[in-house]
């Protein structure tokens, strides 16, 4: 009766978080390059009791020498579903959507030198003053991260010069005089070889976890910046939330009816153990 009480308990606690998860998902159907996480479940293998038979019952025997006893289940790996969002139309030059696979990188400098960086999907950036270099911006996102060219490098850009980025995120510049020419910098997109190492640190971002990460593992061997053509940039576009809402809405029903007979399980469980109590009195 108490393994029943585990096992239902259990299964409450994978149930809620499976639920918590579709929850986030449906929140996020409307936020621009938000990638839904999916959920799976795994089997507890808690203990193995020993049924060995006689001597002439082991003959031929197919089964396993021990009776393999599960209490339930848990919550296994959580993972990031990387399916392309669609398309939104936004006209904006500094909108910036990627064609396949591939993460911006946007940076959080500190007084100290050792800024962070993070990887988006989000592509809504726009011009913002450069106050070391008056006259000149950079690109940055709605949360202030500067978007970084292939080296690294925030984005600068002159504010009286037409500006727009080709397919292959080169910078093509038109000055006042009316001269054209190419930027150094290029609009950069990584390839994040496994994208589970990546954890969400809010605002649509997401960081490397290098709790995942084995011991002297550098955290730049999961990170290649993407040559020219390997990803297609598309200039005023930005990609939508790649949450089906449909989908999702009934994924989270059917978690809910889960959680619901795994709830009466634990109140029978519950009942049992107070009857056997009682026969004992």
């Amino acid at each position: 009766m108490n393994t029943s009480l585990y096992i239902s308990s259990g299964a409450l606690q994978a149930f809620q978080q499976k639920i918590d998860t579709s929850a986030n998902n449906i929140a996020n159907v409307d936020t621009n390059g938000f990638k839904r996480k999916d959920q799976s479940f795994s089997e507890i293998l808690a203990s193995q009791v020993n049924n060995l038979g006689t001597a002439n019952q082991e003959t031929g025997r197919l089964t396993p020498k021990g009776i393999r006893v599960s209490y339930g289940t848990r919550l296994g790996l959580t993972q990031l579903d990387m399916k392309q969002g669609q398309a939104l139309q936004t006209g904006n030059p500094f909108d910036l959507m990627i064609n396949g696979k591939g993460f911006f990188q946007v940076s959080y400098p500190s007084a100290d030198g050792n800024g962070e960086v993070h990887y988006t999907r989000d592509g809504n950036f726009h011009l913002s003053p450069n106050s070391a270099n008056p006259g000149n911006f950079n690109l940055v996102n709605a949360n202030g991260g500067f978007l970084l060219d292939q080296n690294g490098t925030p984005i600068e850009l002159n504010g009286q010069d037409d500006v727009s980025i080709d397919a292959t995120g080169q910078i093509q510049i038109k000055n006042g005089q009316g001269v054209s020419y190419v930027s150094p910098q290029r609009v950069a997109t990584v390839d994040i070889q496994n994208p589970n190492v990546l954890k969400s640190v809010g605002g649509n971002e997401f960081a490397i976890d290098t709790t995942l990460l084995g011991n002297g593992t550098n955290v730049g061997n999961f990170i290649t910046v993407m040559a020219p053509g390997d990803a297609q940039i598309s200039s005023g576009y930005i990609e939508g939330s790649n949450v089906d809402l449909t989908k999702e809405m009934t994924d989270l029903i059917t978690t809910q009816r889960g959680f619901q007979m795994n709830a009466r399980a634990v109140s029978y469980a519950d009942q049992m153990v107070g009857i056997a109590n009682n026969i004992l009195k």
